[in-house]
């Protein structure tokens, strides 16, 4: 094969060479792996055969068959011009190239190619634009296998899987347009509404706009019975008219078609009468204009269209039922209006048509288009750009047409099956989108009307309604099932699928609709009205998140510069962290398959390899994966035994250690299959919980029970365990026990009986004190050597120790309940349930070890050192060393509240800070410089680092410290968090000489919900961490807040302390809400902006007000006295005194609005929902509401109280009397007897009218006879 480079024929070179020189080839030029969006399109790739080079056959690819190929392909090609692509073939060539030297390659000793020649092949093809940097990542990216060379299968694979996950990304990614529910809007029609449209308020402008503000207007609504409705711009009533409310006829005729004439401010109705009638809307008023007749069929369709520039100039469409357009054109609409003006004020102005034709009117002329269709005109428009009317019908042979208004120019004719509905024009793109009976919306170039550009599929009913949002090159259709489909204009794909079961508008089809380019709002009517709005104001409100899901873990790769995170929904998404965007993302990593559905399962254990240039990731169904997550292929998937869940993994020296729940330790080889895989033997009691490693062979599981088992690598030898609720010394496996060395004991004795001594627990004994004076002198010597901080520890840390301290636990009632009421038969007295009691609870909940991390830069042989750090439930972090004379040397609550988790660790590569992140989205920045290490700061180097302290972190300045004294240590016996005293570490632990905090240089906020992973950033000096609030955050390492993935930042360099301006640092929205004045402060870098802020305003114009207010209220009070003084006098009389009465004048009522008068006729619904009539009970009086109403009766009568007369329904009396007028027959007339109590009445009246009468007996016995009555008249009512 030629050496030489391909070229393309002679003929061809000068347009190559002008491409080449121009600006737009090199921006459009194919280069891969660049950018977010990979437009990658390989040529098709020739089979090559595995085996020697004499076996494979390679395709030559020189200047006579690359002429060749290029004479067939326009000799095979109807349309060659358009077919023809130079960059395309250049392309082609270019990659036939590439394959070429992978080719020659395989000929070697070892296939494919190694970085140098990696590089110059793609320097020399296809990546001409590619820096050295960017093509040495590149071959990183292509080599995940990590052999040191790359093939052609490599390379092309990578090339074709980055381009379908990407693509797939980008659909996930993309902009939904519309919600995914309809808002219904109440409404007063009552049948099918014929329009939507928008009305939009003209203003005379200077320079007038050139289009329709769809941002100031008003919605207008008209039903087929005469209803017109105006609604504002958020869809809320304005006010209603009835267009044919003045009509005396029996039936009235349905509406069949409105517009707005926005330029005149009219609209314009027609209706089954076979009219046009104009209403004026001057005034807020409802006004008759104009009445056009004359019209031989019925209106089917209108349109209106005004010239922006000049309101004079206008067009109005209109089509009937025999397949006849109207336009009627108007150049003088401002001067008295379209057809003129009227002569009085309450008159409208008949119009004939054929006079408008004939040109009787003046600034209006009228063209018909004669029977242009076959059938009924289904709707038209006006194209100014093109100057001609578009209509359209449901006939295949004349589907749409179009035509120039003055008919000086052809007209042309597209055929569709079975004929158009519905069709839109796209100024911009100048396409014409139609929609029909077909289910298939095309796109159609107006010039060409043989073939459509584009057809788009997905609906199943004909089409009824097609919309072109040119401000994002969108296509809405909606068919006859109320299903709406948004379609790409660019990618030519539905990006959004709306069922007609979402949009709850009726039995009935869509019949209008209105789209709003401004507001993104689309309406939508039937006998109802509906609206898919885009809530922008919502959308700007919600928080930034990077996955749909709480996440789990987040990791840095130095290799890429990118940060790998896993949510719930066993997503990975890969981000770029000096950008802040998506690079790749893969759904469903780890996934099971139920009736043909994936349904993803939740990753559980994330880790890199060694090279980082692979992830390898676990999941709860113990499955695991190894993954190239630059383009989202799987290189290897193996299962543990039992399927439990996969908590931890590492990757180091071509193996990969799981473990997980199943307690047991696996070890896989990279690459090979289940049948090399070893177990180590089981070590741990619990389920295992976290892994971690370190160099050279040291790896260590933690494990719910407390236990850390530290094994040796290569062999799988368990070295020791180490557990500060057994003990601080390490476990070997000769020495099982956790014990106290001497020393310790003696120190604990020493710790409690000082305790007590202090305490004043009583007088001691003789022989107490003795022994006492013993155990003070044998730890003399230890008290020698004992550190100077744990020696003169302070008052509070001594409480960690008491037996006697009170530990408050939730559980603890409930745990001494169940464990430590002691048995009657028993002789063994119960414990102390205070301390014990919580020691047991911690051991047995409170003891899993969630997070392990190494010190790598420290010395891991040095039993003063700690090197192995880890934090659990109780929000205890704790230091180790893995001497065998080491074991725990400190240990500290870094949680913000008593009683949280702290399940984030991290640490720098120097391992100058230790980085905690607890369950309440607290994140703590420790200096651990001093803390655990054997070699301390001389004091020169502790005031440098103090001094550096100050200079990257506010927070040491809002806590108070002062920068020109420097501590004599940087750690701490003061207890933290507030009330932590009551929830102390296990005494096994020996908290008086382990318990001490290292310095706190920084704590705020991160997250309003549980903090699960924290990472840091060693090349910029970030802070990445990740929550259960589905977000993953950027910070810098003295707080400021950078961005949250999902949302594009700034191209960021690194920097030892990097810091944002004033202007651009913000603060996300839910720390803003929740955060506390500690973080604000922190966040804000120590300032107050919002203050400042408040100030400067109060200063220009808070107290000039203040000021106003003062001298306001003060002239107030003064007139205010001043008529209280003058009301005062005219009150008052000199004469008359108090009895004085100022004369009032009374004034009249005030007079009440008109009546509203409202026709008498029926309103005719064409449908009304209802519901089923659920039966009601029908109701019973009770036993005692009969007595007390009987009761109430009888009091009633005594008292002379009249009752109330039951009178029916007015409608009842009148039907009564109807019926009864024609044989009416008298009641008979009873002679009614008095009750006993009207006639004592009436005997006590005459005798008090009879001036004769005795009274000495007879008014007695009467009062006698009367309260006898009364008597017997409640033992009546009462039996």
């Amino acid at each position: 094969m030629s050496s030489a480079e391909p070229v393309l024929p002679p003929e061809l070179n000068p347009a190559l060479r002008r491409r080449r020189e121009s600006r737009y080839y090199r921006q459009s030029i194919l280069i891969p792996h660049t950018g977010s969006k990979s437009g990658l399109k390989l040529p098709r790739i020739h089979s090559v055969a595995k085996g020697t080079s004499s076996q494979r056959s390679v395709r030559r690819l020189d200047d006579e068959s690359a002429y060749t190929d290029i004479e067939k392909s326009k000799g095979n090609s109807k349309h060659n011009k358009e077919d023809f692509n130079p960059d395309k073939i250049a392309a082609e060539i270019k990659y036939a190239r590439l394959q070429e030297i992978f080719e020659k390659a395989d000929t070697d000793e070892e296939a494919g190619l190694e970085p140098e020649e990696f590089r110059s092949a793609i320097k020399n093809t296809v990546g001409v634009n590619l820096t050295e940097e960017e093509i040495e990542t590149l071959f990183m990216k292509v080599d995940a296998n990590c052999d040191g060379v790359v093939d052609w299968e490599e390379y092309v694979t990578y090339n074709l899987m980055e381009y379908q996950e990407k693509n797939q990304m980008i659909e996930m990614m993309r902009e939904k347009p519309f919600p995914v529910e309809t808002r219904d809007v109440p409404s007063r029609h009552r049948d099918v509404i014929v329009r939507i449209a928008f009305l939009p308020s003209i203003q005379k402008r200077a320079v007038p706009k050139d289009s329709i503000d769809y941002s100031n207007g008003r919605y207008v609504t008209l039903s087929k019975e005469g209803i017109l409705i105006f609604w504002t711009l958020k869809m809320k009533r304005i006010r209603s008219f009835n267009t044919h409310s003045g009509m005396d006829r029996a039936t009235q005729p349905w509406l069949t078609d409105m517009v707005c004439m926005y330029n005149v401010n009219m609209i314009a109705v027609t209706s089954t009468d076979r009219d046009i009638i104009i209403f004026d809307l001057q005034a807020n008023k409802f006004i008759k204009k104009y009445h056009i007749v004359g019209i031989e069929n019925c209106i089917t369709t209108m349109y209106f269209w005004a010239n922006m520039r000049d309101l004079n100039y206008a067009v109005l469409l209109w089509g009937d039922t025999a397949g006849n357009t109207f336009a009627v054109k108007f150049d003088s609409s401002l001067r008295g209006g379209p057809f003129g003006a009227v002569a009085g004020k309450d008159l409208y102005k008949k119009v004939s048509l054929p006079e408008v034709i004939r040109g009787f009117f003046i600034g209006a002329r009228a063209y018909k288009f004669n029977r242009v269709h076959d059938d009924w005109v289904s709707q038209i428009g006006y194209i100014p750009e093109l100057d001609c009317v578009v209509s359209c019908c449901q006939s295949t042979n004349n589907s749409l047409y179009l035509a120039d208004i003055e008919k000086k120019k052809i007209s042309s004719v597209f055929k569709v099956n079975k004929g158009i509905l519905s069709f839109d024009y796209c100024p911009h793109n100048n396409i014409i989108v139609t929609g029909g009976m077909d289910y298939l919306v095309r796109v159609w170039n107006p010039y060409v009307n043989s073939k459509a550009i584009v057809v788009l599929k997905g609906h199943s009913k004909p089409i009824t309604h097609v919309i072109i949002n040119s401000s994002k090159n969108q296509i809405f259709s909606i068919d006859k099932g109320k299903s709406i489909r948004v379609f790409d204009m660019k990618d030519q794909t539905c990006i959004q699928q709306l069922s007609g079961r979402v949009v709850k508008l009726g039995p009935f089809s869509i019949s209008t609709i209105c789209f709003n380019p401004v507001t993104q709002t689309l309406l939508l009517g039937t006998n109802q009205i509906a609206m898919l709005e885009k809530h922008f104001e919502e959308e700007n409100r919600i928080e930034v998140t990077s996955h749909n899901k709480p996440i789990f873990a987040a990791l840095y790769n130095r290799t890429f510069r990118f940060v790998v995170s896993a949510c719930y929904d066993s997503v990975v998404s890969v981000w770029d962290v000096r950008t802040g965007e998506k690079v790749m993302q893969f759904i469903n990593a780890h996934k099971r398959t139920e009736r043909g559905v994936d349904i993803p399962i939740e990753i559980s254990a994330m880790t890199f390899d060694g090279p980082e240039r692979r992830l390898i990731t676990g999941a709860r169904d113990g499955s695991v994966k190894v993954w190239n997550f630059n383009n989202g292929a799987c290189l290897q998937t193996f299962n543990i035994p039992g399927g439990l869940d996969v908590t931890g993994l590492v990757s180091t020296r071509h193996r990969i250690y799981v473990t997980g729940w199943s307690r047991a330790v696996y070890v896989y080889i990279d690459g090979g299959g289940e049948e090399y895989r070893k177990e180590w033997k089981v070590k741990h009691n619990e389920d295992i919980i976290c892994m971690s490693y370190t160099g050279p062979n040291i790896i260590a599981t933690g494990s719910y029970d407390g236990d850390i088992v530290i094994w040796s690598r290569d062999t799988g030898q368990a070295y020791c365990t180490l557990n500060a609720f057994k003990g601080t010394k390490p476990s070997t496996e000769n020495n099982k026990k956790f014990k106290y060395t001497k020393d310790e004991e003696e120190e604990k004795k020493f710790y409690i009986i000082e305790e007590d001594a202090d305490d004043g627990a009583g007088k001691l004994k003789s022989k107490q004190r003795s022994s006492m004076k013993g155990i003070r002198a044998g730890v003399g010597l230890l008290s020698k050597v004992r550190d100077n901080n744990s020696r003169n520890g302070s008052r509070l840390s001594k409480q960690f120790c008491r037996t006697e301290t009170p530990c408050d636990h939730p559980l603890l009632p409930l745990f001494d309940e169940q464990f430590y009421s002691p048995t009657p038969n028993s002789d063994q007295p119960a414990p102390n349930t205070g301390r014990a009691g919580y020691d047991e609870i911690c051991k047995s909940y409170e003891a899993a070890v969630e997070k392990m991390i190494f010190l790598e830069s420290r010395d891991n042989l040095d039993k003063e050192t700690a090197v192995l750090f880890c934090s659990g439930a109780e929000g205890w972090v704790r230091a180790w060393s893995m001497h065998h004379e080491g074991g725990l040397l400190g240990q500290f609550n870094a949680a913000q509240k008593v009683g949280e988790g702290v399940h984030a660790i991290a640490t720098d590569r120097e391992n100058k800070y230790l980085i905690t992140a607890d369950t309440i989205g607290y994140l703590k920045v420790w200096d651990i410089t001093e803390y655990c290490i054997k070699d301390r700061h001389t004091p020169h180097q502790r005031a440098a680092r103090w001094k550096e302290l100050f200079e990257i972190f506010i927070f040491m300045s809002i806590e108070g410290h002062n920068p020109r004294v420097t501590p004599s240590s940087f750690n701490s016996k003061e207890p933290r968090p507030e009330g932590i005293l009551n929830r102390p570490p296990p005494l096994n632990s020996n908290p008086r000489r382990t318990v001490q905090w290292p310095l706190l240089v920084n704590s705020f906020k991160v997250h309003a919900k549980v903090v699960n992973s924290v990472v840091f950033i060693d090349e910029f000096q970030f802070i990445c961490t990740c929550s259960a609030d589905c977000s993953i955050r950027l910070w810098t390492l003295s707080g400021q807040y950078i961005g949250t993935f999902g949302e594009r930042w700034g191209p960021l360099k690194p920097t030892l302390t990097p810091k944002i301006s004033e202007e651009n640092s913000r603060i996300p929205r839910d720390l803003k809400r929740t955060g506390s004045a500690r973080t604000l402060k922190v966040l804000n870098q120590g300032k107050a902006p919002k203050w400042r802020n408040l100030l400067v305003k109060m200063r220009k114009v808070g107290i000039p007000r203040v000021e106003t207010q003062v001298e306001e209220q003060a002239v107030q009070e003064e007139v205010q006295f001043q008529d209280d003084l003058v009301e005062k006098k005219l009150n008052s009389s000199a004469i008359l005194g108090k009895s004085y009465k100022r004369k009032t004048r009374h004034k009249l009522p005030p007079s009440l609005p008109k009546m509203i008068e409202t026709s008498s006729s029926l309103a005719v619904f064409h449908s009304l929902p209802f519901v089923e009539l659920s039966p009601v009970d029908q109701y019973q009086p009770t036993d005692d509401m009969k007595v007390r109403k009987y009761g109430a009766n009888v009091r009633d009568k005594m008292r002379g109280v009249k009752r109330k007369e039951t009178h029916p329904p007015a409608l009842v009396t009148v039907v009564n009397k109807i019926t009864t007028s024609g044989n009416k027959v008298p009641s008979p007339r009873y002679h009614v007897k008095p009750s006993r109590v009207k006639k004592l009445y009436n005997h006590m009246q005459d005798k008090l009218s009879d001036p004769n009468a005795n009274f000495s007996s007879s008014p007695i016995m009467s009062d006698v006879k009367l309260e006898v009555s009364k008597t017997s008249l409640d033992s009546e009512s009462s039996s």
